[in-house]
């Protein structure tokens, strides 16, 4: 087995990202199926491994969880000898076409300009349009490994989670139980629907979940979970203390970083991130006082 794969189950590896799969990296996943042909499950575990991956196994069928190019950077490589590029249906649209994701991601102009100079050089990131999309009525079936998609938005409109209920495996990619908590920095993210989503997680049978920048995880799986989803609280209180007790503005609550703690690189993305969920926790106090 290659150094870069970890078994998950029989017919289940994951793919080692570089950098141990921190952001702007994340793992990936691979499906060895009966007919001895092999699925990939998100991309942006880096290109030289992505390279190593195509010499050694024939990849047919890739199936991105959600359209961040830390999970789809790399589908470009597999563009010429692959069956299908599948992406979730509420992000079809958008996917692998790098100045519609950048408008997406951030706001038309000078931000998303900055996004598209960036993003796709740090990330490995080439256009390259999806074939097909899936939603909750699909079922993927690869003879000893089946997985069903649950919609999970709030960090994306188009988060999927992954739910294999033969051996009780979630791949749960951006409910990605880190340390950092939940993400939720675009426009189109949502605090209550990210709670929600962890909520129905919640409510499944898990031996075994798969994030996609923590790794795989066996032990105090739900008790990780509550942890995560009490991160938005305790930043919510936070946010409501600098807000509250100092009159701050938004612009003085981003200078604080609530959110990030600091802005190590690509500031300006970062800088535009934390304001952006610096408003959603805004929303949140004040529904909370009014009701």
């Amino acid at each position: 087995m290659a150094e870069y794969l970890q078994r998950i189950s029989n017919n289940l590896f994951l793919i080692e990202g570089y950098n141990q799969g921190r952001f702007p990296f994340s793992h990936s996943a691979l499906i060895i199926t009966n007919s001895n042909e092999a699925v990939l499950i998100d991309t942006g575990c880096g290109i030289n491994t992505l390279q190593k991956l195509k010499k050694r196994y024939y990849i047919y069928r890739i199936i991105n969880s959600h359209t961040h190019p830390d999970h789809s950077a790399g589908n470009w490589v597999f563009k010429d000898n692959i069956e299908s590029i599948e992406v979730p249906t509420q992000g079809f649209k958008t996917s692998g076409n790098i100045l519609a994701l950048s408008n997406r991601f951030t706001e038309p102009g000078e931000i998303a300009k900055y996004w598209r100079d960036n993003v796709p050089k740090i990330m490995g990131m080439k256009d390259c349009r999806p074939t097909h999309s899936f939603n909750t009525k699909s079922e993927f079936d690869f003879g000893d490994v089946k997985l069903i998609p649950v919609h999970t938005p709030g960090h994306t409109i188009d988060h999927y989670c992954f739910y294999e209920p033969n051996e009780l495996i979630l791949f749960a990619f951006d409910i990605d139980l880190t340390s950092f908590g939940p993400w939720y920095g675009h426009r189109e993210s949502s605090i209550p629907q990210f709670k929600e989503s962890i909520n129905k997680l919640k409510e499944l049978k898990i031996k075994i979940l798969v994030s996609s920048h923590k790794g795989i995880i066996i032990k105090n799986i739900y008790k990780q979970i509550e942890s995560f989803y009490q991160k938005i609280e305790e930043r919510t209180d936070r946010i409501r203390a600098l807000y509250q007790g100092r009159g701050l503005s938004i612009d003085q609550l981003v200078e604080k970083k609530p959110i990030y703690g600091e802005f190590p690189y690509t500031e300006p993305l970062l800088r535009y991130w934390e304001e952006q969920m610096i408003k959603k926790h805004l929303v949140e106090i004040e529904q909370k006082i009014w009701g």
